[in-house]
């Protein structure tokens, strides 16, 4: 029998290949990208969702915590952890930033984290309420991210386009972002909950803590070799998935944090790609 670790180290070098080839051509193609205004509404309104809906968040989530929080911890430097649960993937990662608290949270709006996640490609954010100092507590979001990784694209897979309830509470030592989702007009995701913490560490410094539930549907093609796959081969395509994906977030918000995010590159004509955003209209 072929030893796991050795299968699971052979798919992970071809996946590096795969993934750096598929890039290439997503970016010789133009696939999916909008330099386009965002669209007039986030897809639904912040009265759609109801005060029981917002105080139930926090409680849906726990469980989940609680699952992914008792998984091993991956021997990497951002402690990635997995749970697999039929076809949900509980995920969860955190990082430690050699930044002040104060001054991390001054530079990073909590509120407006998800479109620092690897692949956005824009949204829009309505808000429901703000606390005394003007910060959003309440909101709806919708948010389109680029399918990942890129061989998916190449496969048909369709852009995640998600609208989700979120709340944000602020305490003098952390703040937390949590969501679930409401609707997917696209149908690309069946469940995508989730949170970001952001802590102060007994340093002073900042652990940002990233806690995802995902169910993302599949193309055709993958939801077809999906049942024959051997386990270990299933588990380390999702793995390192999840792996690159996170890795790029966290880099993300430690770069704003550190106010060295690089400037954004020079914009696009105005217009909608045909094959980007024909479905990321207002309508819910």
């Amino acid at each position: 029998m072929l030893n796991r670790s050795l299968a699971g180290e052979a798919v992970h070098l071809a996946l590096t290949a795969a993934e750096w080839s598929a890039g290439l051509v997503v970016g010789l193609l133009d696939l999916p990208r909008t330099s386009g205004p965002v669209p007039p509404a986030p897809g639904i309104g912040p009265s759609a969702v109801g005060p029981a809906e917002y105080e139930a968040i926090a409680g849906h989530l726990a469980p989940l915590d609680a699952l992914v929080d008792a998984a091993p911890a991956a021997a990497d430097a951002d402690g990635m952890r997995w749970r697999h649960l039929d076809e949900t993937v509980l995920f969860s990662c955190t990082r430690e930033v050699d930044v002040a608290f104060e001054e991390f949270t001054a530079r990073v709006d909590i509120a407006r984290v998800i479109s620092m996640t690897s692949g956005y490609l824009g949204g829009r954010t309505a808000v429901a309420e703000r606390d005394r100092a003007g910060r959003a507590v309440r909101q709806v979001e919708r948010s389109v991210n680029r399918a990942q990784p890129a061989y998916l694209a190449l496969s048909g897979a369709p852009l995640l386009d998600v609208c989700k309830a979120e709340t944000i509470d602020y305490r003098p030592d952390g703040q937390v972002l949590r969501w679930r989702q409401v609707h997917s007009p696209n149908g690309s995701a069946l469940q995508d909950d989730g949170s970001v913490s952001f802590a102060r560490t007994d340093r002073g410094t900042t652990r940002i803590t990233v806690r995802a539930y995902q169910c993302i549907a599949l193309p055709a093609l993958w939801r077809a070799v999906g049942p024959v796959l051997w386990p270990v081969v299933r588990r380390t395509l999702v793995e390192d998935a999840y792996r690159r994906s996170f890795t790029d977030t966290l880099d993300t918000i430690e770069a704003r944090a550190r106010g060295t995010e690089p400037s954004p590159g020079p914009a696009r004509p105005h217009g909608v790609d045909a094959a980007g955003f024909r479905h990321f209209g207002p309508g819910r």
